[in-house]
């Protein structure tokens, strides 16, 4: 009994988070907390298929991380996460101040960034497109790019399709986009039929996208998007009476996802253990999906901030974003706590260029739990995965996956809701999210 109260003694005065680290690979979690294996947020050097997520219908594409084993054209990318948020595709018309310019220093094992391959024409021609909830329109490069498009890029040639045809209403005109980073892409819009990988979609009879004829900027040498936003250029609107998609956005960088299109959910024996469904709600940006994020909890506790800095500032869910970003009182609030829950650890605040709280681990160590508080009306708390919450520099350096925002937007992005499956619901309007999801 004595050593009993000795063990409650220290864990109460010097805190679990200075405990743990010492007690060994059987270690247990206290409440809130989680036990990680290094290895778990590791990629494997060969591919891995993942079966989690509902079905909700029979047409699916498969979800590959654009760096990785499973990616048709894998290689390690030059990127550093700085250079990847200024990708991340909140558009101009939300967030129009121009990021810093630095150096790239090499992510060795996080990268962020998925695709699904579609076939556009007859014959079909292949093409690995990011999906991507946050962009209305798809756009893929065409042969007729003037600038942007090097000789190893996949092109798209009209010419060779027997099903394209630009001389319609709604297949003209056209099209402009400029992103956050400065980067732009302009093009024609046309009408072509697209296939899914492997035939597992049914073919969409002139489905409407953009010819990419010039691009400016760094665009990592992919295909093009493939635009799930709202709006009636989306997939979604193009699909005959889609009424929901779902998709379950892997682990690690050597696991492949899916991504579902249907009308139904069907819940299956092996799918994720708990299910949870938030209102979608209207934003300045039409083709985003916005929820209301009312707060933030960490290792069991809410932050202390006001919901109102939450709400006025609006939340954008968007898988073509990598690094979740937070109003700057938010973020501080979230990294402080997180902060103060690691202190068994060695931080390390300059070791990567986005994120300011990364620290030195050996297997196994804790983290604090992260839940999202959605809903005004109804809320329900989200628990983000191990996945979701780190940010893998090297086998030893781990980051808060998280940065501060430059006004009082915040967009969820693609590493939070990895290891979830998530549920757009259009008909009823509403998002769900499944949590405790098998990962093979």
């Amino acid at each position: 009994m004595a050593l009993i109260n000795k063990l409650i003694f220290f864990l109460v005065y010097f805190g679990y988070d200075q405990i743990l680290p010492i007690l060994g690979e059987n270690q247990l979690a206290p409440p809130h907390y989680k036990v990680v294996n290094i290895s778990s947020l590791l990629p494997k050097p060969y591919c891995q298929e993942s079966t989690s997520g509902p079905a909700i219908g029979s047409q699916k594409l498969k979800i590959l991380p654009r760096h990785g084993p499973c990616s048709p054209n894998a290689k390690t990318p030059t990127s550093d996460s700085e250079q990847l948020m200024n990708w991340d595709e909140v558009r101009v018309r939300s967030i129009n101040k121009k990021p810093k310019k630095t150096s790239p220093v090499l992510s060795n094992y996080d990268y962020g960034g998925y695709t699904v391959k579609i076939g556009l024409g007859t014959p079909r021609q292949d093409f690995s497109l990011m999906f991507d909830t946050g962009s209305t329109g798809t756009w893929v490069r065409c042969k007729s790019c003037t600038k942007g498009c090097k000789s190893n890029n996949r092109l798209y040639d009209p010419s060779i399709s027997s099903t394209y045809t630009n001389n319609k209403s709604g297949c003209n005109g056209s099209f402009s986009v400029r992103y956050r980073d400065d980067s732009s892409i302009k093009g024609i819009w046309g009408c072509d039929t697209l296939t899914g990988d492997d035939r597992d979609i049914g073919q969409i009879q002139n489905f409407r996208f953009v010819c990419g004829q010039n691009l400016k900027g760094e665009f990592d040498e992919m295909d093009g998007i493939l635009g799930l936003g709202k709006g009636d250029s989306s997939v979604t609107s193009q699909i005959p009476s889609l009424q929901m998609f779902s998709y379950f956005i892997p682990i690690t960088s050597s696991h492949m996802g899916n991504l579902y299109f249907g009308n139904e959910v069907m819940y299956r024996s092996n799918d994720c253990s708990s299910t949870q469904f938030t209102a979608l709600v209207d934003g300045k940006c039409k083709e985003c999906y916005y929820v209301d994020l009312i707060g933030i909890s960490v290792a069991g506790n809410k932050l202390d901030v006001s919901s109102r800095i939450l709400t006025s500032g609006e939340t954008i869910i968007d898988s073509g974003t990598v690094i979740t970003q937070l109003p700057k009182e938010v973020y501080s609030a979230l990294r402080d706590a997180f902060r103060q829950s690691m202190l068994g650890y060695t931080l390390l605040e300059k070791a990567d260029k986005l994120m300011d709280t990364c620290y030195i681990v050996k297997e196994p160590f804790t983290i604090p739990e992260i839940k999202f508080h959605f809903g005004k009306e109804k809320s329900i708390e989200v628990n983000l995965s191990e996945s979701g919450t780190l940010w893998t520099r090297t086998e030893s350096i781990m980051c808060l996956a998280f940065a501060s925002a430059e006004d009082n937007l915040s967009i969820i992005g693609s590493v939070q809701q990895r290891g979830m499956n998530v549920i757009y619901d259009l008909k009823e309007k509403r998002i769900g999210f499944g949590t405790n999801c098998p990962t093979y």
